[in-house]
């Protein structure tokens, strides 16, 4: 389906979600996430406060609904990378993919800190087609993209490289999602203070020697 097949209604109802959500986050990249004021974001949308609320009943569901998005796109630009069935060769394309990505988004710090502070496990966000559409007008079949939260798409990964046997069977899934999620903030929050911004080749470095530890003798796309 395409934005045309669904009615002027939804088409609205979604354009002003994203629109709210845009707003947000260009405030986002100057401002800390507790000075933003809904009222300002409101003004900048041409929307009530009230409305607001409607789509975001608290101010971290913009967070939330922002960061499924772009782990959405992550998932999707992984995918045309990363042959397919391969499990590992989709988690580096993953990882290769984030490295591009952050060296546009000058916010991921805030996102990171926001997360950390948080009282409670991270949410998914309901995300219906036609918002898909509208957000990714140029990514075909990103509607087949299901909102996953990064560990859960790890574990996912993981699971499929136990079950055709790109990962010996002793290896622990727990233990690796720890390991994973490590790597992909520590290599962000290290990066930030060491004499380079090449992080996708530290995100290299660190995912041979996860995979070595592992056990996995070789690596195909």
């Amino acid at each position: 389906m395409n934005p045309n097949d669904y009615s002027l209604r939804e088409v609205k109802h979604a354009r002003t979600k994203i629109a709210l959500m845009n707003a947000f986050i260009e405030r986002l990249r100057n401002s800390r996430f507790e000075d933003i004021s809904i009222k300002d974001v409101c003004q900048s949308a041409e929307i009530s406060e009230g409305t607001f609320f409607n789509y975001f009943p608290e101010k971290i569901d913009v967070i939330t609904y922002y960061v499924n998005l772009m782990t959405m796109e992550l998932i999707w630009k992984a995918r045309q990378k990363a042959a397919k069935g391969r499990s590992i060769a989709l988690l580096n394309a993953f990882f290769e993919t984030l490295a591009d990505d952050l060296i546009k988004i000058n916010i991921k710090y805030e996102l990171i800190s926001i997360m950390i502070v948080q009282h409670e496990r991270p949410k998914k966000a309901v995300i219906p087609d036609i918002e898909k559409h509208l957000f990714f007008p140029d990514l075909a079949g990103i509607e087949d993209i299901s909102p996953l939260l990064i560990d859960e798409f790890f574990r996912e990964c993981m699971e499929g490289a136990l079950k055709n046997g790109e990962l010996p069977g002793s290896v622990n899934i727990d233990d690796a999602l720890v390991s994973l999620i490590t790597i992909m903030v520590g290599t962000m929050i290290a990066i930030k203070f060491a004499n380079t911004k090449d992080i996708k080749h530290h995100y290299r470095r660190q995912l041979q020697v996860f995979w070595t530890e592992l056990g996995v003798k070789k690596q195909r796309g």
